[in-house]
């Protein structure tokens, strides 16, 4: 792969005014944090806490010594070295990721939507495995599962299914100590978890401007054991930001930067990504379009600024469609947004196998979505000219009304071009014989051929065991504290 193409958004004039209103959010506004512990923290750490209000603010050299520690090169660590990634990606490309805390899931085989469960997530968890477009796996929601600890549960299902890198969030504050207990359970001991965590976590703004005990808690944890995280912005614009797509950038790109400087006083080198899922208000029904043209410029921009001020890996949640069928519409949005996020500098891509908005699992999506990437990387390639490339003396040496079919320089190139099995042409006649099968069909025909390769992942049976035993510590312990 040669390096991506780069598309700018924003000039520097757009870059310096954004900045100015970024700080200036985060410094003179502040934000609100619902969380004793965490304000007696910040206050430690130099911010000014208003602890009536719970108001939070940050001076410019606070928030310009934090920055500072922040890593801008890390590596993301799967079970095993086979699945690591380094972030930037070093060809401006992206990798990419799963869908998130989905309940429903459409059948591979019917086609009917139902319920996710540990087993067909386990399913899932081991089609991302065999699929090599899938760079990080996000978790579910069981439903048949006690669901105070549905988390739980789907992180256990997620580290015995899978070796790739893993997206991960608690579902209440009483269960991020129980996450973290079940990944310790699983690393066998703190020193192994810094070494090789696994996970990824996403703590997330309450829009605007407010923070829960919930999210606090998932990065002091991460700061602690020295796991990455992906701090994200839930900005609805027209909404909970401003309807116009700067005025959504800059909110979200403050909530987002806010909480970097948080895991930077917290513990200095966290690793930390800028993590932007910015969706736009419907004004005609008030439900939150993920997939149109107004959500992927915003988040081109908010991530393409963040990463042109702050220098941090960016991820994006670019993978999305609108669409409750793997159908055109979801092909159109998530071929759009993709490449247009690629262009603009994301270094991950979320949402392979998402169907409407934030409601459906799909594997046959996935399935599509993983050829995608294929296409979208590859048109987004630089194009190099050089005498190689150009093929002059081909050109020269080939007669008038001649051909180019059996030259060196063909063979030499012919593997080049991107050919999947999902978008690749066939002939009218054998299409026909097959019975006239469209995307989803061959996709269907893919789900079941990959099938036949899935396997979970192979741990020590005490291991397990151990992992098991978190998860009923957390359907007792959460069931009581919940009720």
């Amino acid at each position: 792969m040669t390096n991506a193409m780069q598309l700018d958004v924003l000039d520097q004039a757009g870059l310096d005014r954004m900045y100015e209103a970024c700080i200036r959010l985060i410094s003179e506004k502040g934000f609100k944090v619902d969380y004793e512990k965490g304000l007696k923290v910040l206050a430690e750490k130099g911010a000014t806490v208003d602890f009536d209000t719970q108001m939070v603010r940050f001076s410019p050299e606070l928030i310009e010594s934090a920055l500072k520690t922040a890593p801008r090169e890390f590596t993301i660590k799967g079970q095993n070295p086979t699945h690591d990634f380094a972030l930037p990606h070093p060809q401006n490309s992206f990798y990419t990721s799963t869908c998130v805390q989905t309940m429903q899931y459409r059948d591979p085989v019917t086609g009917n939507i139902i319920p996710v469960t540990e087993k067909n997530l386990g399913e899932w968890c081991q089609l991302a495995q065999v699929l090599p477009n899938i760079h990080k796996v996000a978790i579910q929601t069981p439903t048949d599962v006690i669901q105070e600890a549905a988390d739980v549960h789907g992180f256990n299902v997620l580290l015995q299914n899978t070796a790739k890198p893993l997206m991960i969030l608690a579902y209440c504050p009483e269960s991020v100590e129980l996450m973290f207990e079940l990944l310790l359970a699983w690393a066998g001991s703190e020193e192994n978890l810094r070494k090789r965590p696994q996970a990824i976590f996403y703590p997330t703004s309450l829009t605007p401007f407010g923070f829960k005990e919930m999210d606090i808690e998932t990065m002091m944890h991460c700061c602690r054991y020295g796991v990455p995280q992906a701090v994200n912005s839930l900005a609805i614009a027209g909404a909970t930001s401003p309807i116009t797509i700067p005025g959504t950038a800059v909110l979200a790109a403050a909530e987002i930067i806010a909480m970097v400087v948080m895991c930077q006083l917290f513990k200095p080198g966290s690793e930390v990504i800028a993590s932007m899922y910015a969706t736009t208000m419907d004004v005609a029904t008030g439900n939150a379009l993920i997939g149109n043209a107004e959500s992927m410029m915003t988040r081109s921009l908010a991530g393409q600024f963040m990463k042109k001020a702050f220098g941090l890996p960016i991820e994006t949640f670019s993978f999305m469609t609108d669409s409750y069928v793997e159908d055109g519409q979801a092909v159109l949005e998530k071929s759009l947004m993709p490449a247009m996020l690629n262009l603009t500098g994301s270094d991950m891509q979320y949402g392979m196998g998402r169907l409407g908005s934030t409601t459906l699992a799909s594997p046959v999506q996935m399935i599509i979505d993983n050829d995608l990437v294929s296409v979208i990387q590859r048109s987004c390639e630089q194009i190099e000219i050089n005498d190689d490339t150009l093929a002059m003396d081909e050109m020269m040496e080939t007669p008038a009304l001649g051909n180019y079919v059996t030259l060196p320089h063909t063979f030499k190139h012919c593997r080049d071009n991107v050919r999947t099995k999902m978008f690749s042409p066939v002939p009218l006649d054998p299409w026909i014989e097959k019975g006239e099968p469209d995307l989803r069909d061959r996709a269907r025909e893919q789900y079941q051929a990959l099938k036949k390769e899935f396997t979970p992942v192979d741990l020590p049976a005490s291991t397990i065991q151990d992992m098991n035993e978190v998860v009923k510590k957390a359907d007792k312990y959460l069931t009581q504290v919940l009720a």
